[in-house]
């Protein structure tokens, strides 16, 4: 049998104590903490400790053939991390693959979260769910996992010295473990709102960190997108790998037809799947007059999203309807979807003119096309799920859910503008909190400080 040349320079007393100190482990993925470790080492030790057997060697115990089985890993992973570039990309392009462009993305870094206990760390990029996201550059993945706030996440190593740190996913990339080593246009994974985003709109939370591991705003470096020959050929590399890239060829094509039809007029060859897809999957037809029922916000996508952005082009009443009209009925309600329909509702005098789609909007729009405005399906009160507790400063799609709630039961969050009926908006702000006090006050909730978890929530179920 080989003797270890790594026993002889007692890296299996040194490493353990390294480990011990960080407190990790590393059986089954590399470990951060191994790459620690083995940074520590002298280079000479380094260098022999390729020339151990992995099976077994002399004189060691099971233990230390595991550590040394991880440092050969965590010297592996060491080398792809230092393979990439030195100096850290200026301008990053936009991760998520269709559907979102630099007109979409705004700027919300440092905003105040959890009622100004902490700030926010990252730019959140609305996007349907299901999308694909890819590595705008070249990387090694350090890190996945699921977290009660960040959801599913991944984390790579980028150039410079950089971390990515991608979250809410709805679920990894095929083939993205730690260790995997990404080009440019690799799947991530799909967009999400898992973690602290459940019961929200998917999005995308980015986030970069420094080479001293300090967040910094992304939003300065979002500057580019992938062309659309880009494009086409990383979704070939995704379909290559997808568990059903059928499925996920017609839900692309359903959700960005567009883009697809512009690409091929514009001479990129599409993916086959694609071509298929375009024939296979129905095309929404609407007219301008279409109006569509339920309520619409940020983050909702669909038919009734190619209703509402068809019928704000053919109002074209501004440059913000001008804007929509460049990129088309795409059927995502994103920033540019909600700042025409704001257009629109200040020039009919709608107010609050917050870019919701809501009851006074629809009857709005019925006005203006000569139809009867459909009347929406009140909310179901019993049949309603909250997947995490609502308080002051939060956001998200079940705050509007809860609001709805609470006007339905007559406890008002407003009796006119923002938070009133037909007006509820994605925020949990003083006049929710009151809101659920009232509530918890009338059903002996105690403490009753507007604090919305399993207890009120269980309660307001029950009515």
């Amino acid at each position: 049998m080989r003797t270890s040349y790594a026993k002889t320079y007692d890296v299996s007393v040194n490493v353990p104590r390294r480990l011990s100190r960080v407190n990790q482990s590393f059986p089954g993925y590399v470990s951060v903490a191994l790459a620690v470790a083995l940074s520590a080492l002298p280079s000479s030790t380094l260098a022999q400790t390729w020339y151990y057997s992995s099976t077994t060697i002399e004189g060691t115990t099971p233990t230390e053939r595991q550590l040394y089985r991880g440092l050969r890993q965590s010297s592996e992973f060491q080398q792809k991390i230092q393979a990439l570039p030195s100096v850290a990309d200026a301008a990053i392009s936009i991760p998520i693959l269709f559907g979102v462009g630099v007109n979409n993305i705004s700027s919300n870094f440092g905003d105040p979260r959890d009622g100004g206990a902490r700030l926010h760390e990252g730019e959140d990029m609305m996007a349907v769910k299901g999308t694909p996201i890819v590595s705008p550059t070249p990387a090694v993945v350090i890190r996945t996992g699921v977290g009660s706030g960040q959801g599913i996440y991944v984390t790579t190593a980028n150039p410079g010295g950089e971390n990515f740190v991608y979250m809410h996913l709805d679920k990894l990339g095929e083939g993205v473990a730690p260790g995997t080593v990404l080009a440019q246009g690799s799947l991530i994974g799909y967009v999400g709102n898992t973690g602290n985003a459940s019961g929200g709109a998917a999005h995308l939370h980015f986030e970069i960190h420094n080479s001293t591991g300090t967040p910094i705003d992304p939003f300065p470096r979002l500057t580019s997108e992938f062309n659309a020959a880009q494009k086409m050929t990383y979704l070939s590399q995704i379909f290559g790998i997808s568990s059903d890239p059928v499925a996920l060829a017609q839900f692309l094509v359903t959700n960005f037809r567009n883009t697809f039809v512009s690409a091929a007029q514009s001479g990129v060859v599409l993916p086959p799947l694609i071509t298929g897809a375009l024939g296979s999957v129905p095309a929404a037809s609407p007219t301008s007059d279409t109006l569509p029922a339920g309520d619409l916000m940020l983050g909702s996508s669909g038919a009734a999203v190619v209703e509402l952005q068809t019928f704000l082009v053919a109002k074209s009443t501004g440059a913000q309807a001008e804007r929509l009209a460049g990129a088309g009925a795409t059927g995502y309600f994103g920033p540019m979807t909600q700042s025409a329909l704001v257009e629109y509702q200040t020039a009919v005098g709608i107010s609050p003119a917050d870019g919701y789609y809501g009851a006074a909007t629809r009857a709005a729009v019925a006005a203006d096309t000569g139809t009867q405005p459909p009347i929406a399906n009140p909310p179901v009160i019993g049949s309603t799920t909250f997947t995490r507790n609502l308080f002051l400063g939060v956001n998200g799609e079940d705050v509007r859910v809860l609001q709805k709630l609470l006007n339905a039961r007559g406890y008002t969050v407003a009796v006119s503008g923002a938070g009133s009926a037909g007006y509820e908006t994605s925020y949990f702000g003083p006049a929710t909190k009151a809101a659920v006090i009232r509530f918890q006050v009338a059903h002996s909730i105690e403490p009753a400080v507007g604090y919305f978890g399993p207890i009120s929530q269980a309660a307001l179920a029950s009515l």
